[in-house]
């Protein structure tokens, strides 16, 4: 499914949520405008304090909005965009059988992610308030090799002329996981003025933390550790007291740097160890050297979701 797609399907989702609440609240206006007639019957005193009380309580009218000293407790579903390269590296291996070794120009690149949140938060007034989150994303990348290129295995032999054609397992298909931590904070703009009622309360938001990506692959061992900074906005529509429905875009920023394996694959059960080695060209001489490093990769993901708040 493509990106626009889930965005469209996101946004319906929370159009379909919001749609029978503001239903609700027409008809709750409609039916408090309306009079009952009452009977007063002669009761004991103390009791007809004690349930005037009550009534009074039940009855009071409920102002919805942001209330300073509020715990906020969320948990959205989203989508986060990872359409973009995570790893390139140039000539670089990318199959070995035991008659020859295929290099070239590899990248990896990921898809739309499922990313679960978790959030606790805290109003320090009606306009201003701060939130952990935390959350995962689980996705699939697909890898690409281009100037490809190969060489027996036989000593002394030379490049082939020929670029070597791509076999249907060639390339890594394999699964992406991400998992983030930080703290936001987010600022109520209508608010500033220190009344924070309404319904609807649009909000920008911000913040810093780290994400870590592990991807399913030969070329490296370990998950990658980025600082993660992140800016948007959203909008919550206060559903009641306690509940609200919140949709919100973040946009993620991190420098991404994975390590590379020690080795590229092994084979006949552990006894051939393949390198993951790269190649070049010096002199019209094929130098074949370890892989020390790879790059870094600038990422830029947008991240949309839903989700249902806790007021306490």
């Amino acid at each position: 499914m493509s990106f626009k797609s889930l965005v469209a399907l996101l946004i319906t989702a929370f159009v379909l949520v919001c749609l029978p609440v503001v239903a609700q609240q027409e008809a709750g206006q409609e039916d408090k405008g309306k009079e009952e007639r009452t009977f007063k019957l002669l009761r004991d005193k103390g009791h007809a304090d004690s349930d005037q009380e009550i009534a009074d309580e039940e009855d009071e009218a409920w102002i919805p909005g942001i209330h300073k000293g509020t715990i906020e407790v969320s948990f959205a579903l989203g989508i986060l965009n990872l359409n973009t390269p995570i790893l390139e590296h140039d000539q670089i291996i990318y199959k070995y059988i035991e008659e020859a070794t295929y290099w070239g120009d590899m990248k990896m690149e990921g898809a739309n992610a499922f990313n679960p949140q978790f959030r606790i938060g805290y109003n320090v007034s009606t306009w201003f308030s701060i939130e952990g989150i935390t959350g995962v994303a689980f996705a699939d990348y697909t890898s690409s090799v281009e100037n490809r290129h190969r060489r027996s295995n036989e000593p002394g032999s030379s490049v082939d002329v020929l670029e070597p054609p791509l076999g249907e397992f060639d390339l890594e298909v394999r699964s992406l996981f991400t998992a983030s931590l930080g703290i936001n904070a987010s600022i109520y703009f209508l608010n500033f003025d220190g009344d924070g009622s309404g319904r609807w309360q649009p909000y920008a938001t911000g913040g810093v933390g780290n994400m870590w990506y592990s991807v399913n692959s030969n070329y490296v061992d370990d998950p990658a550790s980025t600082l993660d900074t992140n800016i948007g906005g959203g909008i919550r529509l206060l559903a009641d007291r306690n509940i609200s429905i919140r949709l919100e875009a973040l946009f993620h920023f991190n420098n991404l740097q994975f390590n590379p394996s020690k080795e590229f694959t092994n084979l006949n059960d552990g006894t051939v160890v393949v390198p993951l080695d790269e190649f070049f060209v010096v002199d019209e001489g094929l130098i074949q050297t370890p892989v020390t490093e790879f790059s870094s990769q600038s990422i830029g993901s947008l991240g949309i979701s839903i989700g249902i708040q806790g007021s306490f």
